[in-house]
C-alpha cells in the first residue's frame, strides 16, 4: 500500500474534531471520516422556529478546562449561559424540587440524608483522584457494584431517590451493575461546579470546530487497512480507500469493534464488553403546563415509570425557549427496547407512559420528532475502569492506529475534548510526518 502522511480521523464528535484541530494546529494533514451528515456526536441541537433546543448533550460544566479553552479559541464565551435551575425527584405522586447541585434530597428521609454523609467519606480520602484523570487510585473501589455498596452503606430509599436519579441524569446508567469509582467521581462532579449551555444551542461547539477542517460527511468507514507489515496504511469507506500514515478511532467501542479483524484478544474482549447506553429522545411540543418550576424530572421508577425522567427545555435558563417544548429520556432496558422500532411506534410507547406520570403535559403536546441515540453515554460497569487501562495500553496493536473517545477518558465532554487531544499529541510525538505550524 502507498504511503501517504496524511492522519485520518474516524469520527466527527468531540473526540476526533479536538484530534484533527490540534493535528492541524501541528502542522499534519488530517481528514475525518464522518457516517453521519453533521459534526458533534451525541451534541445534537434543533432549531424550531426562533427556539433551538437541545437534544443530546445538555450542558459542559464549569470545570471542563480543555473544553472551555476551545470555547475561547473560537470566541465562544459570550455565548456561554450558566444554568441555574432546579432539578425534580418524583416520589409516591409528590414532586420534590431540589436547588442544583444541592446534597439536600428532600425525596428521601431526614434520616436517610443524614446517613448519605457516608458517600462522601471516599470522596474525601481521594480527593485529588476524583479527576478525570485520576483512574489508578480508584481501582479498587472500582470492583465494587453501587446498587450493592448504597443498600449497604446507606439504605434502599437512598438509592432509589438520591442514587438512581443522579446516574439517570449523570450518566445515563441505572445504578445496578455500575462502578462505585464511577459514581464517586460522578457525585464529586454534581457538587463541586456548576453547569454551562449555549445560548445557541450546545452544537455551535462541534460546528466551530469543523468549520476549518477537512470533514468527510456521509462516508461511513467499513475497514482499517494494514499492510503487510502490519502496519495501518488506511481505511475502506462508503466511497472509496483513503491512504494514511496513522488512523485515529474516535467512535464508541462498540463501532469499532467490526473495524478490523486482527484485534488481539484483550483487544476484542474489550471492545465487546464496553457498553453505551442507547435509547429514542423524543421531542414534545405544544403547551406545556404552568406551574412548571424545574428543568428535569425524574420519575418513580419504583412506582413503575418506564421513562427515566423528563426535561423542560424552556427552564434550562431564563428565556432559553417559549414554554412549548418537553423532552421524554427512555432509559435503561426501555430504551433498549425501543432503540430499533420505528418512530411510530417509539411514540405509541412513550406517549403511553407519559400519559402515566404527567397526564396534565400529555393532553397539550404531541410528539414532534424522534431522535436517535445508539451510543449516549459510556457505561463504567464494576471493573471497567481497569479494563480501560489495559485496553489504552494495547495501543499501537496494530502499528498506527491511536484510540481517542469519551470512554477511554472516564465519560463527559471533556473527556471526549482530552482524548482527541491526547491522541493527537501521540501521533506528533511517534510521526516523522509533523511539519512547522501553520
Amino acid at each position: 500500500m502507498a504511503r501517504t502522511n496524511r492522519v485520518i480521523v474516524i469520527g466527527a464528535g468531540m473526540a476526533g474534531l479536538t484530534a484533527a484541530h490540534f493535528l492541524n494546529e501541528a502542522g499534519i494533514e488530517t481528514v475525518i471520516i464522518e457516517r453521519d451528515t453533521r459534526p458533534g456526536g451525541r451534541i445534537m441541537s434543533v432549531r424550531r422556529g426562533e427556539d433551538t433546543i437541545d437534544v443530546g448533550a445538555q450542558f459542559i460544566h464549569t470545570n471542563y478546562t480543555l473544553t472551555l479553552e476551545l470555547c475561547g479559541k473560537f470566541g465562544l464565551q459570550s455565548d456561554l449561559v450558566e444554568m441555574r435551575s432546579n432539578d425534580m425527584v418524583m416520589r409516591d405522586g409528590r414532586a420534590h424540587v431540589i436547588a442544583w447541585g444541592s446534597i439536600r434530597m428532600t425525596a428521601i428521609s431526614l434520616w436517610s440524608q443524614l446517613k448519605s454523609v457516608r458517600q462522601f467519606a471516599p470522596i474525601v480520602k481521594r480527593r485529588r483522584s476524583m479527576a478525570l484523570d485520576g483512574w489508578d487510585e480508584l481501582l479498587e473501589l472500582d470492583k465494587l457494584e453501587l446498587a450493592t455498596y448504597a443498600r449497604l452503606k446507606l439504605n434502599q430509599e437512598s438509592l432509589d431517590y438520591m442514587v438512581r436519579p443522579l446516574t439517570l441524569t449523570y450518566s445515563m446508567s441505572e445504578p445496578e451493575g455500575i462502578s462505585l469509582a464511577y459514581y464517586l467521581r460522578a457525585l464529586y462532579m454534581y457538587v463541586t461546579s456548576g453547569a454551562y449551555c449555549f445560548r445557541s444551542g450546545n452544537d455551535v461547539l462541534p460546528k466551530a470546530l469543523a468549520h476549518k477542517l477537512d470533514v468527510r460527511y456521509g462516508t461511513a468507514v467499513t475497514s482499517i487497512l494494514c499492510d503487510d507489515a502490519g502496519k495501518v496504511g488506511g481505511v475502506r469507506t462508503s466511497e472509496g480507500e483513503f491512504e494514511c500514515s496513522a488512523v485515529i478511532a474516535a467512535i464508541p467501542s462498540p463501532a469499532l469493534l467490526p473495524l478490523y479483524s486482527g484485534w488481539d484478544g484483550q483487544q476484542r474482549e474489550f471492545l465487546r464488553e464496553f457498553a453505551f447506553a442507547m435509547m429514542p429522545l423524543v421531542l414534545f411540543e405544544g403547551r406545556v403546563r404552568d406551574g412548571v418550576t424545574y428543568w428535569g424530572g425524574v420519575l418513580d421508577r419504583r412506582a413503575g415509570h418506564r421513562v427515566s425522567f423528563l426535561t423542560y427545555p424552556h427552564m434550562k435558563y431564563v428565556g432559553a425557549s417559549l414554554p412549548r417544548y418537553l423532552l421524554a429520556w427512555p432509559l435503561g432496558r426501555f430504551g433498549e427496547e425501543l432503540i430499533e422500532l420505528s418512530d411510530d411506534k417509539i411514540i405509541e410507547a412513550v406517549t403511553a407512559e407519559l400519559r402515566k406520570a404527567s397526564p396534565a403535559d400529555v393532553n397539550a403536546i404531541e410528539a414532534a420528532s424522534v431522535i436517535r441515540h445508539p451510543h449516549t453515554y459510556p457505561q463504567y460497569r464494576m471493573g471497567m475502569f481497569e479494563k480501560v487501562l489495559r485496553f489504552k495500553t494495547s495501543e499501537g496493536r496494530p502499528s498506527g492506529l491511536y484510540f481517542a473517545g469519551d470512554y477511554t477518558e472516564g465519560g463527559m465532554i471533556e473527556g471526549a475534548a482530552r482524548s482527541g487531544q491526547k491522541a493527537a499529541q501521540r501521533v506528533v510525538a511517534g510521526s516523522s510526518c509533523a511539519a512547522s505550524p501553520r
